[in-house]
C-alpha cells in the first residue's frame, strides 16, 4: 500500500484527528502520531506533502483549518462524491415540515440577520419566494434572493434615526446618479464541499440586477479548501461571501423567526454581539441596475414591487422610511383617501 493509501486508512481512525478545527493538530504533531503506524521509512517532507495534498482532496478524511493552521477530521457529511445528491432526504424534509417554518434555522437565522442590518443603519426588505405568481415547474428557481439590503449613500445617523441628507440628495438627482445602492442577498445555514457549487451559483443566478450580491453563512467556513473554492468564485464573479459564528445547535435554541424580530432591543443586541462576521470575499459593485431584470421580477413577485414603490416614495419625502414604516404610512393613506 503507497504513502497517500496507508494515510487515508490511518487518518480515517476517529482518534488521530480532532473534530474541532479549533483544536487543529500541527503538521509535526501529525507526524508524530503516524509515524509509528506507517509501514515503511518516510522523510518528514514526504508526510508534510502528502498531508497537504489530502487535505486540498474533498473525499479525504483529513481538513486543513481556515482559521489558524493545523489539520482536523473533516466531518464524514463533507466528504464529496461525485455521486453525492444535494438534495435533502424526505426525512430531512418531513422533519423540517414538521418544526414549523418559524422554527427551522433558515428563518431564525434570516430573522437574525435582518434585524442585526439595522443596527447599521441599513434598510432590509425580506423577499419570500412563495410568494411569488406560481409558474410551470422550473420557471422562477434560483429568480429570487432571501433578501434585499438599502443603502443609502446620502445620509447619516441622527437622534430620530437615519435622515437623507437633502443636499446631497438634490445634488446626486442633478447629476442623474443614484443616491443609494441595492444588494441581493442569498442565506443559507452552512455549507459543505457538495453544496457549495450549487448554493453560489444560486445566489448568481437571483442577484445579478442589484448592484452587489451577497451569500452569507449563519455557520463557519472551517474548512482551507472549502475557504479557498469560495475566494475563487467570489472573486470570479464578484459576489461578496461572509460567514457568522452559528452552529446548527445554537441555531436550534434561538427562540422562533417571530420572536427575534420582536425581541427588545437590548436582547437583540447582546445576542448581536455574540457572533463575529468573517468576510471571505468582499465582493464588487456594479454601476447600474439591471432595469429589464427589475421590470420582471416585478411582475412575478409583488414584493419586489412594494420595495421599489418604498424607494421612490423615501426620494419623494426626502426621508429614509424602513418598508415597515412605508407600508404602514400606505395603508393610513389608502384608508383615510
Amino acid at each position: 500500500m503507497n504513502l497517500v493509501d496507508q494515510l487515508r486508512e490511518i487518518l480515517a481512525n476517529e482518534s488521530i484527528l480532532p473534530d474541532d478545527p479549533n483544536s487543529a493538530k500541527s503538521g509535526t504533531d501529525l507526524l508524530e502520531i503516524v509515524r509509528p503506524l506507517l509501514n515503511g521509512t518516510y522523510s518528514d517532507n514526504s508526510l508534510r506533502q502528502t498531508f497537504s495534498v489530502l487535505s486540498a482532496d474533498p473525499t479525504s478524511p483529513i481538513a486543513r483549518a481556515e482559521r489558524g493552521y493545523g489539520y482536523y477530521r473533516r466531518p464524514t457529511n463533507q466528504r464529496a462524491s461525485i455521486a453525492d445528491s444535494v438534495q435533502a432526504s424526505p426525512e430531512a424534509k418531513t422533519q423540517e415540515a414538521e418544526l414549523g417554518r418559524e422554527n427551522q434555522r433558515e428563518e431564525k437565522f434570516r430573522a437574525f440577520y435582518l434585524r442585526r442590518l439595522r443596527l447599521d443603519n441599513l434598510f432590509p426588505v425580506r423577499i419570500d419566494h412563495v410568494t411569488a405568481l406560481r409558474q410551470q415547474a422550473g420557471v422562477n428557481k434560483w429568480k429570487f434572493p432571501d433578501a434585499v439590503v438599502l443603502t443609502w449613500d446620502v445620509g447619516e445617523s441622527s437622534e430620530t434615526g437615519f435622515a437623507l441628507d437633502q443636499a446631497a440628495l438634490e445634488v446626486r438627482r442633478g447629476l442623474g446618479e443614484q443616491p443609494f445602492r441595492l444588494t441581493s442577498v442569498e442565506l443559507k445555514v452552512d455549507l459543505s464541499l457538495t453544496t457549495f457549487r450549487e448554493y453560489f451559483f444560486q445566489c448568481v443566478s437571483n442577484s445579478m440586477w442589484a448592484h452587489s450580491s451577497l451569500l452569507a453563512i449563519a455557520c463557519p467556513v472551517l474548512d482551507a479548501l472549502l475557504a479557498n473554492e469560495l475566494r475563487r468564485l467570489g472573486t470570479s464573479y464578484g459576489v461578496g461571501i461572509s460567514a457568522f459564528d452559528f452552529t446548527r445547535e445554537q441555531l436550534d435554541e434561538l427562540p422562533p423567526a417571530s420572536k427575534i424580530v420582536s425581541m427588545p432591543d437590548s436582547d437583540f443586541e447582546a445576542l448581536a454581539a455574540k457572533q463575529r462576521e468573517t468576510t471571505i470575499t468582499s465582493g464588487a459593485l456594479r454601476s447600474q441596475l439591471d432595469w429589464e431584470h427589475i421590470k420582471d421580477l416585478k411582475v412575478q413577485s409583488y414584493e419586489f414591487s412594494d420595495m421599489f414603490a418604498w424607494i421612490a416614495r423615501c426620494l419623494k419625502d426626502g426621508k429614509a422610511y424602513t418598508i415597515e414604516n412605508y407600508l404602514s404610512l400606505r395603508n393610513i393613506e389608502a384608508a383615510s383617501g
